[in-house]
């Protein structure tokens, strides 16, 4: 059950990555200090929101790891 539910997530997360692209093809520029780049824009939107997902559930782990160890040290 859980593996049809991750897959059905899976398809709707790259169906709707599909249209972002789609709805933004302006290129758009990204300076890095270092490097510019040339992206499109839906490309640079979806590479956002992946790394705010990857850094918030970083958060969120280790916020409930120091939370388990906190509660861990009163009993």
């Amino acid at each position: 059950m859980y593996w049809w539910l991750l897959l059905c997530f899976v398809a709707v997360a790259l169906g709707l990555g599909f249209l972002v692209g789609i709805l933004n093809p302006q290129t758009v520029t990204v300076d890095l200090f270092l490097r510019s780049y040339n992206l499109p824009l839906g490309a640079l939107i979806l590479v956002c929101v992946v790394l705010g997902s990857v850094v918030s559930g970083l958060i969120g782990g280790v916020m409930r790891l120091l939370h388990r160890l906190k509660r861990g040290r009163r009993s």
